[in-house]
């Protein structure tokens, strides 16, 4: 039997997901312009640690993965910079923990004021994405497999021909979601060969691909298609 002293999870982790439920209190999943919406966005947040430690995170990284919208939503949620909201996660977590944050988030604006355009902050963080270590690749892909497992359900659930308009609920429609999620796994599995020492991220792309092909399909799209259309990540 395991040892309570053993056990990779601590107080540490208890602490994150009761800052995680306050910073982001209020804040909702995103529903479609005559929809109300209803899911709390910690489900995300929830959703986001579980499949990181399903895929082997240490603690510091599920924490990460706990507040890893903290420095992108916080500042809108709280009413304070995200300057202000890092300096709090460096107190409470660490040095790790917030560069695992920093790694994981495209935009950290000032409270009151807009992110930059989204297809900006898009193709700057798919630039960097193969350069970042491989705890904040686990960080991100886990994020992402979530939105991306979320939404295929979503889809699924929707005949045919009322797919594209689920997709109304996000700026960049349709197009624009299934090009940043193609172009954020082939980015990943492009990574794998640098993964020796974790065998278990490399799962986790795979899983990623798996569920973004899975998106496509059910959208009536090769993952071809996809790559090569106009659309707002589009060279």
């Amino acid at each position: 039997m395991t040892s309570r002293s053993s056990f990779p999870l601590t107080d540490r982790f208890s602490q994150a997901l009761l800052l995680a439920a306050h910073w982001h209190h209020g804040q909702y999943r995103k529903v479609g312009p005559e929809e109300t919406p209803t899911l709390p966005y910690i489900s995300h947040l929830l959703g986001v640690a579980s499949v990181a430690l399903e895929f082997g995170a240490t603690e510091d990284e599920a924490i990460a993965a706990l507040l890893h919208d903290a420095l992108e939503d916080g500042p809108a949620n709280t009413g304070q910079d995200a300057e202000r909201l890092r300096g709090e996660l460096l107190d409470r977590f660490g040095l790790r923990v917030t560069v695992l944050v920093d790694d994981a988030t495209d935009a950290a604006p000032r409270a009151g004021q807009p992110k930059a355009p989204w297809p900006e902050r898009k193709r700057a963080y798919l630039r960097r994405l193969g350069d970042l270590p491989a705890s904040s690749q686990l960080v991100s892909a886990a994020d992402k497999l979530h939105n991306a497992r979320t939404m295929l359900v979503d889809v699924l659930g929707l005949p045919a021909e009322n797919r594209a308009v689920y997709f109304e609920r996000f700026q960049q429609g349709q197009l624009g979601t299934l090009q940043y999620y193609r172009a954020l796994a082939d980015a990943f599995v492009g990574t794998e060969h640098r993964l020796s020492e974790r065998p278990r991220l490399k799962e986790l792309f795979r899983e990623l691909e798996r569920t973004v092909g899975a998106l496509e399909t059910a959208c009536g799209l090769s993952s071809d298609e996809v790559r090569h259309s106009a659309g707002p990540l589009s060279p």
